[in-house]
């Protein structure tokens, strides 16, 4: 019997996940007491729900496809970079190679925006070559998928890349805060933030990362990955009568914390509307990593 087109990207996800992690999950640790065991199921499910109640099944294989399938047989580098390495159905599929679980990247940031942006650097030399054959690949499955709307979808931000065409591979540091913080810190829109960074480089200090909005979301004021990704937009956005019901919808639910606590905790959510995108800076702190880039 033909499995459906969810089934096979439930396949591709599994195979992909005993790839990346091995049979024994429990012996790759996140935290002192949270285990990829007890994780990794968990948020693979949760994205999976996502992605099928949001009819996004289609463009997850066609990018598993033309970008991994296609490309590491044509051996044409390819990297991804914006918010698709907070999933862990793309770093399952092969379809970026920084782990989510590693980073503390939030699976919301890529799967709940909408219609999914699969942001792709290609190698320059063969950046024709692949398009022409990625195109044909999609006319070839034209049966089955919806070729137009998963073309607009795969194809909307693809950017030749010269130094792809420079491998070289060297062994990652330990830790990578200070280079992903330089990055972040680096854009004419966030320079200005790097001198409060020093001065509190802690969670608690200025947030940097949109990440870190989420994460203060959730163990403060207890927000699902929904509703903190949807509150993170709002403060992004600057939409202050949104930002203000969200604020008196959580305020109403205070358990563990005081009005007190809450406010301040609040008013460090909303400090730097100017959050950087720590999956985007991770995928390019990784990237001099494994090409030469000058």
């Amino acid at each position: 019997m033909k499995m459906t087109h969810a089934e096979l990207l439930q396949k591709l996800v599994s195979t992909g996940m005993k790839k990346r992690y091995g049979d024994n999950l429990k012996s790759v640790k996140i935290k002192p007491s949270v285990t990829l065991c007890s994780m990794i199921p968990v948020k693979m499910l949760w994205e999976m729900k996502q992605i099928i109640n949001a009819g996004f099944v289609d463009y997850y294989i066609m990018a598993f496809w033309i970008f991994r399938k296609y490309a590491m047989s044509a051996e044409i580098n390819v990297w991804a970079r914006g918010a698709m390495p907070s999933s862990i159905v793309c770093y399952c599929l092969g379809l970026t190679e920084v782990d989510p679980m590693k980073y503390g990247l939030h699976s919301a940031r890529f799967v709940n925006d909408g219609l999914p942006k699969f942001q792709f650097d290609i190698e320059a030399s063969r950046f024709d070559e692949f398009k022409e054959e990625a195109e044909a690949l999609l006319q070839a499955n034209a049966g089955d998928y919806d070729i137009a709307a998963i073309r607009e979808c795969l194809f909307q931000d693809l950017c030749p890349s010269t130094y792809l065409s420079n491998k070289h591979k060297r062994p990652l540091p330990e830790n990578l805060d200070d280079e992903l913080a330089r990055y972040a810190l680096y854009f004419p829109q966030t320079m200005d933030l790097y001198e409060a960074y020093i001065q509190e480089p802690s969670t608690f200090g200025r947030l940097i990362y949109q990440e870190q909005i989420m994460d203060l979301l959730r163990e403060t004021f207890h927000a699902g990955s929904i509703k903190a990704n949807q509150i993170r937009i709002a403060i992004q956005r600057g939409e202050k009568e949104q930002v203000e019901t969200y604020k008196k919808e959580v305020f109403a639910d205070l358990n563990d914390i005081t009005i007190e606590e809450a406010e301040t905790a609040w008013q460090r959510l909303t400090s730097n509307p100017r959050a950087f995108l720590k999956a985007h800076a991770v995928s390019r702190v990784i990237e001099k990593y494994k090409f030469e880039i000058k």
